[in-house]
């Protein structure tokens, strides 16, 4: 009790000392919300909600769950949501597997196991955020993704060694008890609710690291990694805290495209403390879950450097995504797929329930 009350002091001494840099933090993490994690993650996160709270994860899991089985000893049912997590954004595998393992379609070594590699950066980020907006080049983004989708498998092939099981045995899918529109509607609320704590925790981390600038503590800890021989003593604080910003940071320098992919695979605190606030129930080693992103990090830029060995397609100038990005340059085009995608599953389902009886 004694060191909760010593932070909030503490938080609430720095807030009074340095509001500018508060103020600015908070700004900045207001537009990147708005700019790029709102328009990128909402259509994805009431996708993969939708998915399971429809019954489609399990009308799917038939036909993947010898792939499912044979690379990651997982229910077939899980496939969607595994899919879902690489091509949706950094909150949305873990809202799947928080919704998989509240309506008993996994076991809790299954969920578990899952969370260690559902995690990563979906198209609309990569591709269009940190590809054509940050760097001016498609194609960069395009390697950016190429190289998670391959570390995630890899990830996902060695997470079946953790939190092993007797055996794998198809969970009894509970009969849908809630109609289709109520499943829509508990999927847009799980959405919305999700992206309001992940928009929350961007302001929040935000304004932690406007204060740190402003206070001149960010040159001290600079100064600390560049006496330790560590080049990118600059980038190493906001890759630490926040993946947005320090995409930002390091499209402004000069550093190479690996590094780049290393910083967003590992993902930061901000991203793990959403992570972990859904997957409260299922309680996941936050270590091991720590040291997976590490191996991530490694593995998203070794891939990266390799494919830039042979393809390197040039950049255009780096610039800020605050200055270019709006809402309708973002993931126009995702969202509407995501929509879209999202209509044909509502329909698929319908139709198999119909048959059904």
């Amino acid at each position: 009790m004694i060191v909760k009350i010593a932070m909030i002091l503490l938080c609430c001494t720095l807030l009074t000392i340095f509001p500018k840099g508060a103020s600015e933090g908070a700004k900045k993490g207001l537009e990147y919300c708005l700019e790029l994690l709102v328009p990128s993650l909402f259509p994805f996160m009431v996708l993969s909600s939708y998915i399971v709270r429809s019954g489609v994860s399990s009308i799917l899991g038939k036909m993947f769950s010898p792939i499912m089985r044979f690379l990651f000893r997982l229910d077939g049912s899980t496939a969607p949501t595994v899919i879902m997590s690489f091509i949706g954004g950094f909150p949305v595998g873990a809202r799947g597997i928080a919704g998989m393992y509240e309506t008993k379609q996994i076991s809790l070594n299954q969920a578990r196991r899952m969370s260690l590699f559902c995690v990563g950066a979906g198209p609309a980020f990569l591709i269009t955020a940190v590809g054509t907006v940050l760097l001016g080049n498609t194609k960069l983004g395009i390697i950016l993704l190429i190289s998670q989708l391959v570390s995630g498998l890899i990830l996902g092939i060695i997470s079946r060694f953790f939190y092993p099981e007797k055996s794998i045995k198809e969970k009894n899918k509970p009969k849908d008890t809630i109609s289709q529109q109520n499943a829509f509607i508990k999927a847009c609320t799980d959405g919305s609710k999700g992206i309001i704590s992940l928009s929350a925790l961007v302001i929040l981390f935000q304004t932690f690291i406007g204060i740190i600038e402003q206070s001149g503590a960010e040159q001290f800890i600079e100064k600390i990694f560049s006496s330790m021989g560590l080049s990118c003593s600059k980038i190493i604080l906001p890759s630490i805290l926040e993946v947005t910003g320090a995409c930002n940071v390091i499209a402004e320098g000069t550093f190479p495209l690996y590094i780049l992919s290393a910083v967003i695979a590992f993902g930061g605190f901000c991203v793990y403390l959403q992570i972990w606030g859904i997957l409260s129930e299922i309680q996941p080693n936050k270590l091991l879950f720590i040291l997976f992103r590490v191996f991530a990090a490694i593995l998203n830029g070794f891939c990266t450097y390799i494919i830039t060995l042979f393809y390197k397609p040039v950049s255009n100038v780096f610039n800020s995504f605050s200055e270019r990005a709006t809402p309708n340059t973002a993931t126009h085009l995702t969202g509407g797929i995501a929509i879209l995608v999202l209509s044909m599953l509502f329909l698929l389902s319908i139709s198999v329930k119909k048959r059904a009886k």
